[in-house]
């Protein structure tokens, strides 16, 4: 099975939330990080215009814009990874 993709949308300059996303994610990624490809955004680029978000930090998981302006809990983040199919 294919890496399970995360895209990271984070805000110029971080934002307090988006440093809380990052260290959530490094923290996931030493449990499942073979089944995740982490990408990670640096302010308003051309994909986060074509997902129309409306603010950061965003956290897209597969093709789903899962959690927009706040860091998700561990739970919230493994349960959304588990959807996409996370073993």
């Amino acid at each position: 099975m294919d890496p399970i993709r995360v895209e990271v949308f984070l805000s110029v300059p971080a934002c307090s939330g988006g440093v809380a996303v990052r260290r959530l994610l490094d923290e996931v990624a030493q449990e499942y990080g073979e089944q995740m490809d982490v990408v990670y955004h640096q302010g308003r680029d051309a994909r986060y215009e074509e997902l129309r978000l409306a603010s950061a930090p965003a956290v897209i998981v597969g093709d789903l814009v899962r959690f927009v302006g706040l860091c998700p809990t561990k739970e919230g983040l493994i349960a959304a990874l588990r959807e996409a199919g996370l073993k």
